[in-house]
């Protein structure tokens, strides 16, 4: 298990720094407070696939490679804790939270309302100017898939729902929709069917650029209960068969 944060692959849309190019992090700069760039710098990580679910975080390994102190790396991950990202368990250390099945398929749940609802306000709210992006982020996943990249998949997919929740303007379902993406990241990685699943992004398109706010609802809400239906069959195969 690894406890170091080596050969990290940063997504552009979660380089907490602006780099440009995928490498190793970066010497934490002083240009805000260290706690508030560790903690992106440690959310990046789990976002990206660096630090796993259930990995316990190297305290010492994160201060050295960030060049920072122990203690605004102590500060960070209480942060996460509280943010649900990471568990404290007493006499252990910190670990990336696992998810019950029971959280997940909640996690679902809820996602899909909140999905439902900002592609609901998109197709209300958008400019033709964002509905060509999203068109344009499709069509990049569909380069993805072609490519076999999907890592960069993953990626553009987060800033496509990123980018519908902006364009919702809806501040509370964005707040508490992002926190439910940190918490499933890992899960929604491995589960990934991208050739069905962006096929799905491509109608929900079509529906905000008709401005036909009650389809691009239902299919946003479903976009996510589809995943949902493709992690239970997923458990399902996984269950042992007992004669």
């Amino acid at each position: 298990m690894k406890n170091t944060v080596d050969n990290i692959l940063p997504p552009d849309d979660w380089r907490p720094f602006g780099e440009d190019a995928r490498g190793a992090p970066r010497p934490i700069t002083r240009s805000e407070g260290l706690s508030a760039q560790v903690q992106r710098e440690i959310e990046r990580l789990v976002l990206a696939g660096e630090l796993l679910p259930g990995e316990r975080l190297n305290e010492y390994a994160l201060a050295e490679t960030l060049a920072v102190s122990r203690a605004p790396v102590r500060e960070a991950t209480r942060a996460l804790v509280q943010m649900g990202l990471l568990s404290n368990i007493p006499g252990r250390g910190v670990f990336v939270r696992e998810m019950s099945d029971r959280e997940i398929a909640e996690n679902y749940d809820i996602r899909a309302l909140l999905t439902g609802l900002m592609c609901e306000r998109a197709a209300h709210r958008r400019s033709e100017t964002e509905v060509i992006e999203l068109t344009s982020l499709v069509a990049q996943m569909d380069q993805a898939v072609d490519g076999g990249d999907i890592p960069l998949y993953y990626e553009i997919n987060l800033t496509f729902h990123r980018r519908i929740g902006e364009i919702a303007d809806h501040g509370s379902a964005r707040r508490i929709y992002d926190d439910l993406i940190r918490a499933t990241h890992a899960l929604r990685r491995s589960l990934s069917d991208p050739g069905l699943t962006n096929s799905e992004h491509a109608v929900i398109v079509d529906a905000i650029g008709r401005r036909d706010s009650d389809t691009a609802k239902a299919l946003g809400e479903g976009h996510v209960l589809n995943g949902k239906k493709r992690w239970l069959a997923s458990m399902a195969d996984a269950r042992p068969a007992y004669d």
